[in-house]
């Protein structure tokens, strides 16, 4: 099956066309389509550190009643990607969706690029996104789990696994910050991660803690081999978090207020 890469970034293109034409052998009976997604397609990845997004679209059969793939399948995939190599990237991290899930995370538009069959799914509206971001700053854990006892443990492996899933906190949370008081989520959500930074105001707790956190990521990346930068980047996403929820407290409060005021 012929892919298109034209969507993708020139660096990521040789491991996305082994991986994707890897996952569609493996799964042509149910196949649908195949897209990448995120820094991949829309540039500013951090080398050492960026992940290569794919989603795989499947027919409902070729699930589990459990909703997995077959682990014979699975494990034959993972025989084949194995000598694929994701440099500069750190990873290929693809998750295979039925057509029929109810599931599945927002599609933005201008994120995304089609590999190869179709789409099956509605792409989001400003609407859903703007709802996404202000339930995702009302629910936020500014102290996410797996940093309440996870730096007990200790093993340099086990740092740099926790600034990974910082990272899966801390870059969504500036892209809902941002499509709040940006008011346009699908223009936010298309962008970089230098240029959503760049919107921030310097002058604030939120934009201070970004900044500090993307400027440590870089000095540690894509070697790893500080782990006081690696405890810097810890504090840093911590202290965005943080801010970006009192930001949502202080704003909901206005509105509160505004509301009050309007009735009163």
């Amino acid at each position: 099956m012929e892919l298109d890469l034209s969507g993708v970034m020139p660096e990521a293109r040789p491991a996305v066309e082994r991986a994707a034409n890897v996952y569609i052998a493996h799964t042509r009976r149910w196949f649908v389509g195949i897209l990448a997604h995120g820094s991949a397609v829309k540039g500013g990845f951090i080398p050492g550190c960026s992940d290569i997004d794919l989603k795989l679209y499947l027919e409902p059969d070729a699930f589990t009643a459990e909703g997995y793939l077959p682990f014979a399948i699975s494990l034959a995939i993972a025989r084949d990607l194995a000598p694929v190599d994701p440099a500069p990237f750190a990873y290929i991290q693809c998750y295979a969706h039925s057509i029929v899930s109810q599931h599945q995370q927002l599609l933005i538009p201008g994120t995304h690029a089609l590999l190869a069959g179709r789409l099956p799914v509605a792409e989001a509206t400003e609407t859903q996104l703007q709802a996404q971001a202000r339930t995702a700053l009302s629910t936020s854990d500014p102290l996410p789990p797996h940093l309440r006892d996870g730096l007990l443990t200790w093993s340099p492996s086990r740092l740099e696994r926790n600034v990974r899933w910082l990272c899966t906190d801390v870059w969504p949370m500036l892209y809902h910050l941002l499509s709040v008081q940006q008011r346009d989520a699908l223009r936010i959500w298309r962008l970089p991660k230098q240029e959503a930074i760049a919107l921030t105001d310097p002058q604030t707790a939120e934009g201070q803690a970004i900044r500090a956190f993307y400027a440590a990521l870089l000095a540690y990346y894509p070697a790893q081999t500080s782990n006081s930068v690696a405890l810097d980047i810890l504090e840093h996403g911590v202290h965005f978090l943080r801010a970006a929820t009192s930001w949502w407290q202080r704003e909901c409060g206005v509105i509160r207020a505004d509301v009050v005021n309007s009735t009163g």
